[in-house]
């Protein structure tokens, strides 16, 4: 029974370690019934966008590096994603951060940065839908750690910025890295988040809050740190999403894995690598019932998607893809569903 009422029944239904709801809705039908949305016309809300990551652009790189990167093809993944993702037809596009390949683990000359950041650039000016972008924490300089040259070529937010992008739907896009190169929820994104979920609630409006690294823990063991794999400080920033109710989903990447979870009654979304296994990016669709439908869209390179995976056992490129309800599923989004019926 979930908060506002609704009764939830489905054939794929799971409460996971760490109380994280998870659940596929593959009909509508009598798996999830609400009231119908005020306020707004079918025409209105029926919403596309796509979201991707960790496309690693290198311009030079002479080795692959780790797995499931293909560093010496970005070029090959760069041309092929513009076309894939306009015939996706998006409304507009979220990057979840690490365009580059930046940062202390590539060891890319300030020459090669600034070659990264003007192909990356014309490439990306080829999207046909406006695209909203964050620093990830290989984008910066390697041999300065600014993060400078890359806010002003992609218009990134300095800490957190909200964005229209729909009717009454928004997007918060977070820096996690304005206070150097470790990723980390401050003070001022938190203080950025709450003035934007207060602005929003008045509006009647929905947030998408972007970020390039994890909200949730993956596997923890006895003794674990909570935020393991997370970003720094991602206890407050959960603390705060629940204290954020015009939150109804989070973007994030920075892992190279796909993965879904329905935590409370907020979305997580984390997407893999463009650059390498399994090679695509997010097509998603947002409905007038507050629906969110998730696909996820291979680029076509079979070549390169083949030799991609060979570098990782089964077990690793399992983890990397995720499971068919990390990729393709529908969900009911309970947050928007609220604020949308005000």
């Amino acid at each position: 029974l979930m908060p506002e009422g609704h009764l939830a029944l489905g054939p794929s239904f799971a409460l996971t370690r760490g109380g994280y709801m998870h659940f596929l809705c593959p009909t509508r039908g009598p798996y999830l019934q609400h009231p119908p949305l005020l306020n707004l016309s079918r025409s209105e809300l029926m919403i596309d966008f796509v979201v991707l990551g960790d496309s690693h652009y290198h311009p030079t790189a002479q080795r692959d590096f780790s797995a499931p990167k293909m560093l010496t093809r970005a070029r090959e993944v760069l041309d092929a994603s513009v076309p894939a993702i306009n015939d996706a037809s998006p409304d507009f596009i979220l990057h979840n951060g690490d365009l580059l390949c930046g940062g202390d683990s590539f060891d890319l000359s300030t020459a090669d940065y600034k070659r990264s950041l003007r192909d990356v650039a014309q490439a990306y000016a080829g999207f046909s839908a406006p695209t909203h972008y964050v620093p990830g924490n290989h984008d910066c300089d390697a041999q300065t750690g600014s993060f400078e040259a890359l806010i002003e070529t992609f218009s990134m937010p300095r800490i957190l910025d909200v964005v229209d992008v729909a009717p009454r739907l928004r997007v918060a896009r977070a820096n996690l890295y304005h206070g150097g190169g470790i990723g980390h929820w401050s003070d001022e994104n938190d203080v950025a988040l709450r003035r934007a979920d207060v602005e929003a609630r008045n509006d009647g409006c929905g947030l998408l809050l972007m970020l390039h690294e994890w909200i949730l823990p993956d596997y923890l063991y006895p003794g674990d740190d909570p935020d393991t794999g997370c970003v720094h400080d991602a206890t407050r920033l959960r603390a705060t999403l629940l204290e954020c109710p015009a939150v109804a989903a989070t973007f994030s990447g920075h892992r190279h894995l796909n993965r879904l979870r329905l935590w409370h009654d907020i979305l997580i979304i984390d997407t893999a690598c463009l650059l390498g296994y399994p090679l695509g990016f997010r097509q998603l669709h947002l409905d007038e019932e507050g629906y969110l439908s998730c696909r996820f869209q291979v680029l076509d390179c079979p070549d390169l998607l083949a030799a991609s995976e060979a570098r990782s056992t089964r077990h690793e490129n399992d983890r990397y893809r995720g499971e068919e309800s990390d990729r393709d599923t529908t969900v009911l989004l309970p947050r928007l569903c609220r604020i949308w019926q005000q």
